[in-house]
Order: structure tokens, then C-alpha cells, then sequence
């Protein structure tokens, strides 16, 4: 695999842009370099920040009795409120805590809304893991859909957004860390294990929201694929032009100048994992699922653990204990946690579902 690897031609993670090689001391300094790769050419800048994040209003109730009438779950409907110069905007989430837990760790996951199909719902099992989930919709945020004039961007730029501001994964994982801003002022979750985590698009935004926000101690990214965690070059399944053509608002304007030339890329999908170090990261893949193409994810974890390895860090533990590039993909239904980056892979194809929050937990609690 490490030959595979070589052969794609990936850009240099482990060297400064002057040419130096990467150690534990200039790693910060290296990552500064990755981040302002990432918002140039994929993510977009990072928006203003808000001068404040309060809650507005919630509402509390009891959900998933025992049979003796004892509620197993709590949950609040929360109106967070941001505060900026111009203005505030409000946006609901929707808390899922163990009845009774005191400091539970806690998922923060993203999804296409609130309520309705596509809402967040916390499994009864990760909850009776002791983990705490809270959801949040990105067109709450920004219409997942061509335009900035509505939502956050409308009250961020009044006149406009400017190529090469925040896109909506930009936006979107900004709110996630925001969310976890607001946990964190509450003082009744785990801080040392809150993970941002989302399923496809949403992946991709679990990861930008770890990236650019330190508090997230995990990142989960299912089946992220293309722009996410599936590494471009040599990538079969959806292709960088195809989803910056289809999906062009996800992305600032200079990531689409690169389909069909992903080799001219200046990064990978082993810079996005990468520069979560040192903190823990968990990618999720389908056997299936040749559109996201889970074996170059696979690759990317490889290739992005030795920024985790001149950190002193477990960074991708291999297979069969093997730590050494293994000579064989993961199989389905595998956990492979052993190390600050994780990997499971699963039969069947695109989506989230009981084996992935399984693994989710899993990595949290480990």
C-alpha cells in the first residue's frame, strides 16, 4: 500500500513550505501553513467570529420511557443566539442526554435539518452508552443550496459575500464549533470527549469543523468521499470537477480550477485529516460505496499519520497489529482504533446507520 501511496504523487505533508522537514517543534507552524492551504482552495476564509453565543430559549422534556415509566433520555430544544456587531441570529439545536448523566461525553452531529427525515435522531443505544447527542440543521445556517443572501451570510455580509469568503461547509462547521462553544459554557458535558461528527456532505463538514475549531477533541467523518477524506488522486466514483460543478456553494471559487487537474492540487485528503493532530480522528467508510470510494480514504489515513507520528503519537495503527503499511484493506465490520486516527468500514452502501454510531461511540469512549 505505502508503494500505491507513492505512486499517486501526493503533495509533501511532512515539509515546510520553505523546504524543512516537519518535527514536534515547527509542527504548529506547519499547520498555520495547512489551514490557510485549505481556506485558499477549498473551505473558503473563516467568517467573523461572534462577540457572543448565549442561549435564547429551551424547552425540556422527557423522551424513551422504561417500562416502569422512568425516562431514559432528556431533551432540550435550545434557540442559540449569536451576537455580532451588525446584529444577532438565532438558530435551534436539539439536545439528547442520558436521564440522570451529570457529565456525559457528547456527538455534536450536523444533518440536513432539525425535524423531519433527515433530522438527527440519538440512537437509544449510543445514549445508553452514556453519550450525549446534540443536532443541529445546516439550512438553519445557510440553505444547503446556490446563494448567501439568506440565513448567517446575509447578517455576515450585507452587501455580499466576496469570492473566496466562507463557503457552506465553511459556515457550517463554524456553527458546529459554535455549538460546542455553547456546551462548553454550560459546564455539565465532558469537554475532554466532544467529537464533531456528520455522514456524507456532513462529513465533509465534521471535518472542516475539527480542523478549524481546537475544542473538538474527535472528529467523525462517515463516508465523506470526494473533498473529504478520499484522497483525489487516482480517485475513482465522484471527481473533484463533478461535485465542485454540481455542488459549487459547498466549496470557495478556486477548488473547482482543479477538476480534471487534481494532480496540480497543493493539498490532499491527508491534509485535511492530518491537521486535526493531535487530536483523534474516525473515518467511516461502506464497502459499497464506490462513489465516495472508501479504499483511497483508506490510503489517507495512512499517509496523513505521520504528522501524528513526529507528534510521539500513535498516528494510523495497521491491521493485524502490523505497523508497518499493512498488506491488506480493512474488512468489513473491523474496528481499527488503536491509534489517534481510526477507521472501520462496513458492508452495504452510502449512509449513516447503527454500525456507524456504534463506531462513533466506540472511538469516543475509548
Amino acid at each position: 500500500m505505502i508503494q500505491k501511496i507513492k505512486y499517486l504523487g501526493l503533495p509533501e505533508l511532512m515539509k515546510m513550505k520553505n523546504g524543512a522537514p516537519v518535527t514536534a517543534k515547527n509542527w504548529k507552524k506547519r499547520r498555520a501553513e495547512i489551514l490557510e492551504l485549505l481556506q485558499e482552495y477549498e473551505f473558503g476564509a473563516l467568517p467573523p467570529e461572534p462577540e457572543f453565543i448565549r442561549e435564547a430559549e429551551k424547552v425540556e422534556y422527557s423522551a424513551d420511557y422504561d417500562m416502569d415509566g422512568v425516562p431514559r433520555t432528556s431533551v432540550e430544544v435550545v434557540t442559540l443566539e449569536l451576537g455580532y456587531p451588525q446584529g444577532t441570529y438565532k438558530f435551534p439545536v436539539k439536545v439528547y442526554r442520558p436521564a440522570g448523566a451529570e457529565k456525559p461525553p457528547v456527538i455534536v452531529m450536523l444533518n440536513l435539518a432539525l425535524e423531519g427525515f433527515f433530522a438527527v435522531q440519538a440512537p437509544p443505544q449510543v445514549l445508553a452508552k452514556g453519550v450525549a447527542v446534540v443536532g443541529l440543521g445546516c439550512n438553519d445556517i445557510s440553505l444547503d443550496g446556490p446563494g448567501f443572501d439568506k440565513g448567517l451570510p446575509a447578517l455576515l455580509w450585507p452587501e455580499g459575500r466576496k469570492p473566496g469568503d466562507a463557503a457552506k461547509f465553511m459556515l457550517w462547521g463554524r456553527a458546529m464549533g459554535y455549538v460546542r462553544k455553547y456546551l462548553e459554557q454550560r459546564g455539565d458535558f465532558d469537554m475532554t470527549r466532544v467529537c464533531a461528527a456528520g455522514c456524507s456532505r456532513f462529513g465533509k463538514t465534521a471535518l472542516a469543523a475539527g480542523i478549524f475549531d481546537e475544542g473538538f477533541t474527535h472528529v467523525a467523518a462517515i463516508e465523506s468521499g470526494c473533498a473529504g477524506a478520499s484522497i483525489h488522486r487516482g480517485k475513482i466514483g465522484e471527481s473533484l470537477r463533478r461535485i465542485s460543478t454540481v455542488f459549487p456553494y459547498w466549496f470557495c471559487e478556486k477548488f473547482a480550477e482543479y477538476g480534471d487537474r487534481e494532480d496540480e492540487l497543493p493539498f490532499d485528503a491527508h491534509f485535511l485529516i492530518a491537521a486535526i493532530a493531535p487530536r483523534k480522528v474516525l473515518i467511516t467508510d461502506a464497502y459499497e460505496d464506490f462513489w465516495s470510494d472508501p479504499f483511497n480514504c483508506y490510503l489517507a489515513c495512512i499517509a496523513a499519520s505521520p504528522a501524528y507520528e513526529a507528534l510521539g503519537l500513535p498516528g494510523f495503527i495497521y491491521p493485524d497489529g502490523d505497523k508497518s503499511p499493512g498488506p491488506r484493506y480493512a474488512k468489513p465490520g473491523e474496528y481499527i482504533m488503536d491509534g489517534s486516527i481510526g477507521y472501520f468500514m462496513r458492508n452495504g452502501a452510502h449512509g449513516c446507520n447503527d454500525e456507524d454510531w456504534a463506531a462513533m461511540t466506540e472511538f469516543l469512549l475509548k
